[in-house]
């Protein structure tokens, strides 16, 4: 590490420097150091940097640190200033508005500098941020996203200002950011979820088959009334969310713009709802009338499934290595003191081996129901557009892009077009090895 050292002025001020060494034009190596007026906390900052990030990275971010506030809008108080007007449009929710203070107290100050100005934001200082985001702070690339994604707006409104725009141009537009490949999103396969919905206690499984079908978010089902159904075309409004303000849950709009939708379900779905209630209570409630948020759900339904499936495995397990009664003991969430009143789990077990062995190696959630119903559709020819609709997507692009690898139709016929060819360019060639 370059370790900052301090050199004394004639009038008695420290100046700070941070040595390190270049190659010139020549290719000869050279030393020089960076100087920092009475500032030994920020020349430690920047020493530390450049061991991690190499000269380049480091005398790019240099501009940005040192931008004062003569004649500029400060960065962090512009950023801020942005996260507010948003909320006050009603255009981020107030959890939302926290997270974006956060970002900027926690990610844009602390890298640019309590005293950077709107145009410390550079192409060089923004690719510093996001190598800052990523190594020094761990981030993923999903989060990364999100946060760049506030500075790049943020940056777009200083451009848009009227009358007269703060910036000439936004520097984060267009910037290549890691690859946010994320995780497979898994599904069931139909023997799957038949042995799933077995596992479930039969009070949930209504609710969970209602997740399947319609493709909605858990957020969105725990907030249908009961006027929102209609019994007779099987038509759902969904116009409603249960959204995070800390403390508590509220309601508000859907995650997207295009989450405010009708949506069909089969009729034989429901038909295992409850439907002849009064209009305004939650069409998936409680004993008392009160919602049942996606957290209940998961807890009061989703979690006890997984500890049967669990039990199930390891029945098998003890079946197999000629431990009878170990299996037994295994298999007491299937008893009647346990309060189970589905299938036995011996006929579980004989019934789906196969789904029992691959469930264990998928991440099971509840939003898995909408993964499914979403796969489902496409897979069965349903139209990419109106499968993106019903689930509420944003864009098709959206769509195609998490799901589309599930629709395998289109790539297969691809494949006997192409392959229709191969004879014919390979004719000449068998005619001449004859």
């Amino acid at each position: 590490m370059s370790a900052p050292r301090p050199r004394q002025r004639k009038d008695g001020t420290i100046n700070w420097q941070v040595p390190f060494h270049y190659y010139d034009t020549d290719g000869v190596r050279r030393g020089t150091a960076e100087s920092f007026d009475e500032d030994y906390e920020e020349a430690v900052w920047w020493s530390e940097y450049l061991d991690r990030h190499g000269l380049d990275r480091a005398l790019a971010i240099l501009p940005a640190r040192r931008a004062g506030a003569d004649g500029g809008v400060l960065l962090g108080g512009w950023l801020t200033d942005y996260a507010d007007r948003l909320l006050k449009v009603g255009s981020i929710s107030p959890p939302v508005h926290r997270k974006y203070l956060g970002y900027v107290r926690n990610d844009v100050v602390p890298f640019f500098g309590a005293t950077a100005t709107l145009d410390a934001v550079t192409a060089d200082s923004d690719a510093a941020w996001i190598v800052f985001l990523a190594e020094d702070k761990g981030h993923k690339p999903h989060t990364i996203h999100n946060k760049h994604g506030f500075l790049s707006g943020g940056l777009r409104a200083a451009v848009n200002q009227r009358p007269f725009g703060l910036l000439p141009f936004n520097p984060c537009s267009g910037v290549r950011l890691p690859a946010d490949r994320g995780r497979k999103q898994c599904i069931f396969d139909n023997d799957e979820w038949e042995l799933f919905e077995e596992l479930i206690f039969p009070r949930w499984r209504p609710q969970a088959e209602f997740g399947l079908v319609s493709m909605a978010r858990p957020s969105e089902i725990g907030a249908l009334l009961v006027r929102d159904v209609h019994p007779v075309t099987g038509v759902v409004q969904i116009d409603r969310a249960w959204k995070d303000a800390g403390s508590r849950l509220v309601l508000g709009p859907p995650k997207t713009e295009r989450g405010v939708r009708s949506i069909n379900v089969p009729l034989q779905t429901l038909e295992r709802l409850d439907l002849d209630r009064d209009g305004d209570e939650y069409l998936f409630c409680t004993k008392d009338k009160g919602p049942i948020t996606a957290a209940s759900f998961y807890e009061k339904a989703w979690q006890p499934a997984l500890r049967r499936l669990e039990a199930l495995a390891s029945a098998v397990a003890a079946f197999n290595a000629g431990h009878d009664t170990l299996a037994q003991a295994h298999l007491q969430p299937f008893t009647h003191r346990a309060r189970w009143t589905g299938v036995d789990a011996e006929e579980l077990i004989t019934r789906y081996p196969a789904a029992l062995q691959s469930l264990r190696r998928k991440h099971l959630t509840p939003y898995m129901l909408r993964h499914t119903g979403i796969s489902w559709k496409l897979q069965d020819g349903v139209p990419i557009f109106v499968v993106s609709r019903d689930a509420g997507h944003e864009s098709v692009a959206v769509t195609d892009r998490v799901y589309g690898h599930n629709d395998r139709r289109p790539s297969e016929s691809a494949a006997k077009t192409i392959g229709q060819r191969l004879p014919r360019v390979r004719a000449p060639m068998l005619d001449a090895e004859g």
